[in-house]
């Protein structure tokens, strides 16, 4: 069995993934590549502007709001699959890699997967199924809603109740576990005591402040916990923008004493999400899913258009909040640390979440399906 899982450039909400479901597959025998469909089609022009289209989203929440609710919908998606067809070459080198690769399925974690590749592989590979995995959890674009998608795959009952509004049959929309990072998955969970002690924290109530992607952030929190005197420490995970970087210093100098670590990019994630009580940022539904794994809550404070959806998966189960008041974002905290009632009912929430976890669980899922939809196809034959 071969895979081919397709990703678009746009933060590492798209291509974490993809990488652990080909990592996955790889660790349990199988061949697997995972690719940016852009590089594929060697089209470097289109992928530095989606990018720089992220990245300006990621810094104008409000206006990716708007812009990109008025976007997302069905003619967008109609517009792309037309418009592939303007630009042969992309689309040759794209038929080339097919035929040299020879995936028995090909899975996207973006919407292009949908209007973009799933309508070439229909017409030139009739024999390999299209699936699409909807990264945002509880959520599908509009845009990406093609009918020639075989299978969208899903981990939340919100997102696939969502599917089934956007018009997918229920042989379209299978439930999945959430694909994990295999540092994660195959890790196993430190006691916040015991991993405290591992990383040289105090061992007290913990803060994880997650910056996302760009290491945008600001100190307007910290400063308020800082005024509280409560005895908690805060931990800064992610690369720190010049800008950002700057006016933590200037924190440092006027708080000396406040408990405030920032180690920066880590690659043993797993290891601070242990360590924390709970996390709150701006980061994507792959930060947010890792926190709920390890039973941690989490406040988002920047909304963005696709996780509008979320707001309904917290009303149904009190594991999170989205808040951007910043006095609220402190009193959250300071609730979750000092009121017992409260986080003994969130800790009891996060163990009844109707959501699973396992990267290698997913892909014995994709392969059985990979062989009903063979099966299937023989006999339409």
């Amino acid at each position: 069995m071969k895979g081919l899982f397709l990703y678009v450039t746009a933060g590492k909400g798209h291509q974490t993934p993809a990488d652990a479901l080909r990592d996955a597959m790889i660790s349990m025998g199988y061949e697997a590549q995972s690719r940016d469909m852009f590089d594929l089609m060697q089209a470097p022009l289109i992928k530095k502007q989606i990018e720089r289209s992220w990245r300006m989203m990621l810094r104008h929440p409000s206006q990716e709001r708007i812009g990109d609710s008025m976007a997302d919908t069905k003619f967008s998606g109609m517009l792309i699959t037309q418009g592939i067809n303007l630009l042969p070459k992309m689309k040759d080198r794209f038929i080339s890699f097919v035929q040299e690769y020879k995936p028995d399925f090909i899975l996207g974690t973006h919407f292009l997967i949908g209007p973009l590749i799933a309508p070439i592989v229909r017409k030139h590979f009739f024999d390999i199924p299209v699936y699409g995995y909807a990264p945002d959890i509880f959520y599908y674009p509009v845009a990406g809603s093609s009918k020639y998608l075989d299978r969208v795959f899903v981990t939340s009952t919100v997102g696939r109740d969502w599917c089934y509004h956007l018009g997918f049959s229920g042989a379209q929309v299978s439930l999945c576990p959430f694909p994990l990072k295999q540092a994660i998955e195959t890790s196993k969970p430190l006691s916040a005591t015991e991993a405290r002690a591992k990383l040289g924290l105090d061992d007290r109530f913990t803060i994880l402040i997650n910056l996302g992607g760009e290491g945008i952030g600001n100190t307007r929190l910290v400063r308020m916990l800082a005024k509280r005197h409560f005895p908690f420490q805060v931990i800064i995970l992610g690369s720190m923008s010049k800008d950002t970087e700057k006016r933590y210093a200037r924190f440092r100098g006027q708080y000396p004493s406040f408990p405030l670590y920032t180690p920066g990019f880590v690659t043993d994630m797993q290891n601070w999400l242990c360590a924390c009580d709970i996390q709150i940022g701006k980061a994507g539904a792959n930060a947010q899913m890792e926190a709920l794994y390890y039973h941690k809550p989490f406040i988002i404070t920047e909304m963005l258009y696709p996780a509008e959806k979320t707001a309904d998966f917290f009303a149904q189960h009190e594991v999170g909040w989205i808040e951007n008041s910043i006095r609220r974002q402190a009193d959250l905290l300071q609730r979750y640390a000092t009121d017992k009632a409260f986080r003994l009912h969130v800790e009891t929430e996060m163990r009844n979440i109707p959501i699973a976890f396992g990267s290698k669980q997913f892909v014995r899922q994709i392969i059985g399906d990979v062989l009903k939809d063979a099966n299937d196809r023989r006999i339409d034959r």
